[in-house]
Order: structure tokens, then C-alpha cells, then sequence
């Protein structure tokens, strides 16, 4: 029997008669639609006589509705073809191949024209477009006889529901292998490892009772993977009921939207639970709250059309989905889980467990204050976030960056409350090289490294080297604000006194808005000022250069007749002063008469200006006491430093780097040296070897 991947290449190959009628990115317009059609023909083909002859024995005797059901029913499925045409007969006329075609899609239940209106970007003339065109260009017929072929035969007994997924994904990730690196579509092994964390621990929970209901939801559904494997793990694997496993989603795409519904229905879902349109700015199940939740959201998407709603529901607070933050609008995935968080079920209903595949981003991006760093704050404080698995590098088929599976739930066991387990699976252990590259995925994880990695998970403690548990504040931190203090050395010579005066506060001595007489006495009042600042300039070109601020300033206020405003101590100090570390410390009021120089305990943000050049910031463990921090690291440096502790700001961030990284020593000089002489006669022998 051929693989998945076997029949996905056989499918991908018809669309070579596509070549020259049809752009390359438009062949998926044809494949993936016809594909469909053509698992729905096969599907449909035992009882296919049987609603044929349903429909003649009552058509015209009931209602419209009740022949539907009538129909369905004697279909099997929740879906049917009422149409005298299947894929082998419309080979039978091949003239008129384009009106039969119309009416083989005519006679699908109204669910399934619904799903292949997607198709056509979810308008009602359907498919009508992409049969039409093939038409058009003589086509139709060519194509039709190639799905029809037996040799594609994608019954339910020779292709399982399972590997028809397969085949969908398989296809649709060979249309989409120019796309940029966060258009992924999760491997199955990444969705396997996925499913068994997030069911790690409850096996006893769910398999207890035989009456126990279980609602399984992802909102980036694709084309329904990750709860079609979690549903098939549950009734497969542990025997679950079939009828007690709900899945549920939502998908933005259309294409892969109608063939997650259509596969929902072929496997006797209730499809209506799938949903179309966008998740963050549109939830089609507002209210709803799920037992378990998985999603691969696409890496680094943008949400900048849709800004202004997630906006809106982010100042609701905590009524809303996003009331944690906002990260920057070039990366969705803490809306994401943050909509999912918002669907967890309370704990005493049983709680809820979501399992979410992450780049590094969400890991460190943003610092304390930060949209990205709050919600890191908001999961972790809440003592959601359970364990972070890191996956091996190349694990995925558009991009090889370094990826993370991320367990968030509300209803972690005593014994692991309070802590948050890191797991590294990026190392060559866990790395079996594939036989054969799938675009950028060279790495796939084998069942023992899957249960390896679950076992770990689910025991809780540490690995040397692959994994370590944390309490909740060993990923907090204070961002502390270190001020030093501004240190001016006046100059007052010829090219700073011309220089002042081209400036806007000196000239703004003479400006005004009056008129007539009023405007000329207020010209007159402001030469005279600006008169008698320049001869105290004058005469403290005496104290130049200076470096004491309180001195040249009481020099300045002492030679004019009129009061020194903190206007214009400002602006002495931009045209004529210049930082320098021997000055003194300049104070934020150098005339206060009640000052006493260095007053034993004072704070010396109440009496210094600061230099914003020399502010500086210490990212200070949660754990750690701030005041020894700053005695033992920053004092000794900078003496003269103080912290602003009005600006403090706790931070939360993840770097596996960190807690997972291994010094090794650089190679000793003579081997590498030896290695470079190895190469050297290497490359003498090859050139002796090409002259010979």
C-alpha cells in the first residue's frame, strides 16, 4: 500500500498538466479542491446506490428537510451526493464534462457546498470558477480523469483518516514551501510529543469513567492535526468513547478551513464546531470553555490589521481576552495563548491543560514594563506555566530556528505547584537525521525520544543536563534605575558668549506678542536684561574655567539685577558647561541658601542633577536583597551613585541559554595547528596528483 507521502507526490504531479494555463501558485486552486472532491467521491461510493434509489422512492413526498435527513442517513455520513454522477461517470461523456461537473457539485448536502465555497474565497458560485477555467482551457476532462484514476484510490479502507490529514498537509506544505519561515505546518512527530505532554498525567482522570466528556480546541486549527491526533491518542490508544470526545476550532484560511471541516465530517464530527475567521479579532466561540487546548500559531504574525480591535478587548481588563499586555504587533503568539488561558476551564470543574509551540520570542523578547514582559509576569505569578520543553533545531518544514512547546494550566498537582520545569531537548540525543530532507525538517523525534522526553515532563525533577525545576521567582527581576550625578566645568570665553547669544532663550528676551507702545517697552525691558546678563558673563569670565556649579551660578545670580530663574540656570548650563568627571556635583538648586554640602544621609536624588549619559540599569534577581546587590556590584565602581528607586520595575523572562549553557574550552593551539599542516599535505598531494 503506498504511503502518504507517496499518494501526496502522485497528487502533486497532476498539477504538471496545469503548467503553462496556470501560474504556479495557482495550481493549489486546483489540486487541494479536487482532492477533496475526490476523498468525498470515495467515501460516498458503497452507499452511493442506496441514496440514489432513496431519493427516487420519496422525493416527491415529503419535505425538503426531511428528504435531506432521509438522504444523509442513507448516505452514512453526515453528508451526501444526490447527483447521478460520480468521478468514474463523468468520464462516460466527455463533451459534456463541463455541464456534468456542474451538476456532480450541484447534488453535494448543502454542508458541503458550504466547505467548498472556501475554495472560491468563500463566495456562492463555489467551485464554479476553477472547473469553469479548466474548461475553458480544455483541462477539465484531463484532470477529472486523472483523480478518477484506480490508481488513486482514496477510499476510507485503502487511506485512513489519519494519513488522508497526512496528505492534505503533505500537499499544502509542498504549495507553501516558498513561504516565509512562521507559515509552518506542524510535523506530525512535533503534534505527537505535543499531545502526550498535554496528556501526560491524566490518563486516570479521563479513563476512570466511560462517561467521561472531554472538549478539545485549537484556535489556529489548520487543517485539524493537533486535535485529530489528540482525539485519536484518546479513543485509540486509552479507549475513550468516540461520541464523548468534542473537538473544536477555528481557522483564518479558507482553503485549509473547508478541508479541516470536510474532514471533520468525513470522520462523523460535529463539523459545525469548526469555525472560520480570525481568532483574536473575531472569536467564534466566545463564552466556551475547553478541557484541553493545543495550537501551533504561526511564527512572528503580525497583528497590525486587526490593532485597533485587540486594543479595544485589551482595555477591558481583566473582562476581556488580552487584559496581560499587548506585545509588539509583529508577533501574535501572547495574544494567542492568552485567548486560550481565557477558555481554560476553573479548577473546580477540573481545570483545564494547554500545550502551544513557541519560537524563542516570547521566551526573553521585551524588557520589565514591556507588553511581553507583563504577561510573561501575568502567567508565571498566576503559576500557570508548568514546563518548557526545547525541541532539537530543523524540526520543521520552512524554518530551522530553535523552537519550544510550552505546558500552561490552572491545575498543576500539589506537589508541583509553586515550581516550573525546563526541559532541554535541543540536544543531539533527541536528534535522528531523516532520510530524506521534507524542505528545512532534516531532524524527526523517534517514539523512544518521545516517551523519553514525556517521562521526563511527568516525573517533575531534575536531569543533569536536560532538565532543571525553578520556583516561580527565579525568573523575576527588578530593573533598578542607577542615576550618577551631572558634573559641569563652565567655560566663558568668546565663541560660548556669541554662541548664547544666538540662542532662543537669549533672544527670546526681546520677542513679544503686544503691539504699539507695550511691544516697544517690553523690548526695552528685554535688552536691558540681556545687557546685564552678558556683563555677568563678562564678569565671570574671572572664575572660567569652573568647575563648581554652585559657585558660577551664585557669581551669575550676585552681578544681576534681576532674580535667576531655573529657566535660565538651565540654559547657562547647555551653552556653558561641559561634563567633566573632576568638577563637583551639580545641584539641582544651586541658590538654596539652607544647603549643607554632602549632608549626612540625604538622599542624593533630593539634591544633585543627574547625568542621563551616565544612567545606567541593574536587572537585580527577584530573590536577591537590592541594597547588598548595589553595595557589592555597583558602588565600588561608581562610588558616587545612587538608585532611583521611584522607577523600579519587576521583569519576568526565560533563557534556557542560561540555565542550560556548557562552557567548553577552546582547543590547545598545537592541535589546531596540527589540523592546519594535515590540510596543508592534504592539499599538496591532490595538486601532485592533478599535475601527474
Amino acid at each position: 500500500m503506498a504511503s502518504h507521502t507517496e499518494i501526496g507526490e502522485s497528487l502533486w504531479r497532476i498539477a504538471d498538466h496545469l503548467r503553462g494555463d496556470y501560474e504556479k501558485n495557482d495550481n493549489e486552486d486546483v489540486i487541494l479542491p479536487f482532492t477533496l472532491l475526490r476523498r468525498l467521491d470515495c467515501v460516498l461510493e458503497k452507499t452511493r446506490d442506496k441514496v440514489r434509489e432513496t431519493e427516487k422512492q420519496v422525493a416527491d413526498k415529503v419535505e425538503p428537510d426531511v428528504l435531506k435527513q432521509l438522504l444523509t442517513n442513507a448516505a452514512g455520513v453526515p453528508f451526501f451526493n444526490r447527483s447521478r454522477f460520480s468521478f468514474p461517470e463523468l468520464l462516460k461523456d466527455p463533451a459534456n464534462i463541463k455541464d456534468n461537473f456542474g451538476a456532480f457539485l450541484d447534488g453535494f448536502s448543502d454542508n458541503i457546498k458550504e466547505i467548498l465555497y472556501n475554495f472560491s474565497g468563500g463566495e456562492e458560485k463555489g467551485l464554479a470558477p476553477i472547473y469553469e477555467t479548466l474548461a475553458r482551457k480544455n483541462l477539465l476532462y484531463l484532470i477529472t480523469k486523472e483523480f478518477a484514476s484506480e490508481s488513486l484510490d482514496l477510499h476510507p479502507d485503502v487511506v485512513t483518516n489519519h494519513e488522508m490529514g497526512l496528505i492534505y498537509e503533505y500537499l499544502i506544505r509542498k504549495f507553501k514551501e516558498g513561504a516565509a519561515a512562521g507559515e509552518q505546518y506542524t510535523p506530525r512527530d512535533v503534534v505527537q510529543l505535543l499531545v502526550q505532554l498535554v496528556f501526560a498525567d491524566v490518563k486516570e482522570t479521563l479513563t476512570k469513567s466511560k462517561g467521561t466528556l472531554v472538549a478539545l480546541y485549537d484556535p489556529a486549527v489548520g487543517t485539524g492535526g493537533m486535535v485529530t491526533v489528540a482525539k485519536e491518542y484518546l479513543t485509540q490508544d486509552w479507549k475513550l468513547d468516540p461520541s464523548n470526545v468534542f473537538i473544536y476550532g477555528q481557522e483564518l484560511r479558507e482553503k485549509t478551513y473547508a478541508i479541516c471541516k470536510a474532514d471533520a465530517l468525513m470522520k462523523g464530527d460535529d463539523a459545525s464546531r469548526i469555525k472560520r475567521g480570525n481568532t483574536l479579532s473575531d472569536d467564534q466561540l466566545v463564552g466556551q470553555q475547553f478541557n484541553f487546548m493545543m495550537a501551533n500559531p504561526e511564527f512572528g504574525t503580525d497583528w497590525k490589521k486587526i490593532e485597533d480591535t485587540i486594543r479595544k478587548e485589551a482595555e477591558r481588563g481583566s473582562d476581556g481576552r488580552f487584559g496581560a499586555g499587548l506585545p509588539d504587533v509583529g508577533d501574535a503568539f501572547f495574544l494567542f495563548l492568552q485567548h486560550m488561558i481565557s477558555k481554560m476551564t476553573p479548577v473546580d470543574k477540573g481545570g483545564s491543560v494547554i500545550g502551544i509551540v513557541a519560537n524563542g520570542s516570547p521566551l526573553f523578547n521585551g524588557d520589565a514594563g514591556s507588553g511581553w514582559s507583563d504577561i510573561r509576569k501575568w502567567i508565571i505569578t498566576n503559576d500557570w506555566l508548568d514546563a518548557i520543553v526545547a525541541l532539537p533545531e530543523d524540526m520543521f518544514y520552512n524554518t530551522n530556528i530553535a523552537t519550544y512547546l510550552w505546558i500552561v494550566r490552572n491545575n498543576k498537582s500539589d506537589d508541583r505547584r509553586g515550581k516550573i520545569t525546563l526541559i532541554n531537548g535541543n540536544q543531539d540525543r533527541f536528534r535522528t537525521l531523516m532520510r530524506r530532507n521534507l524542505g528545512k525538517k532534516r531532524v524527526e523525534l523517534t517514539p523512544a525520544t518521545l516517551a523519553e522526553l514525556v517521562h521526563i515532563y511527568r516525573d517533575g525533577e531534575p536531569v543533569p543536563k536536560l532538565a532543571q525545576t525553578f520556583d516561580l521567582e527565579d525568573f523575576g527581576y527588578t530593573r533598578v534605575t542607577v542615576e550618577r550625578p551631572l558634573r559641569l566645568r563652565f567655560e566663558v570665553d568668546d565663541e560660548h558668549l556669541a554662541a548664547f547669544q544666538q540662542s532662543g532663550f537669549f533672544t527670546a528676551f526681546v520677542q513679544t506678542k503686544k503691539v504699539g507702545d507695550k511691544a516697544q517697552e517690553d523690548i526695552r525691558k528685554g535688552e536691558e536684561k540681556q545687557k546685564a546678563l552678558l556683563v555677568a558673563l563678562t564678569k565671570a569670565k574671572q572664575l572660567s574655567p569652573c568647575g563648581d556649579d554652585r559657585a558660577f551660578m551664585q557669581a551669575i545670580h550676585a552681578a544681576l539685577p534681576f532674580k535667576i530663574t531655573d529657566a535660565l540656570i538651565k540654559a547657562l548650563r547647555t551653552s556653558f558647561g561641559t561634563t567633566d568627571e573632576t568638577a563637583d556635583k551639580v545641584l539641582l538648586k544651586p541658590l538654596d541658601k539652607d544647603y549643607e554640602h554632602d549632608t549626612a544621609g540625604a538622599d542624593p536624588g533630593a539634591w544633585y542633577a543627574t547625568d542621563s549619559d551616565l544612567r545606567d540599569e541593574e536587572r537585580i534577581p527577584l530573590k536577591t536583597d537590592i541594597a547588598a546587590y548595589f553595595a557589592k556590584e555597583v558602588l565600588p565602581y561608581a562610588p558616587d551613585a545612587w538608585m532611583d528607586r521611584s522607577k523600579d520595575k519587576v521583569g519576568y523572562e526565560i533563557s534556557f541559554t542560561r540555565y542550560f549553557y556548557e562552557y567548553q574550552p577552546p582547543r590547545a593551539l598545537k592541535d589546531i595547528l596540527a589540523d592546519l599542516e594535515a590540510l596543508d599535505d592534504e592539499a599538496d598531494q591532490l595538486q601532485a596528483e592533478l599535475r601527474a
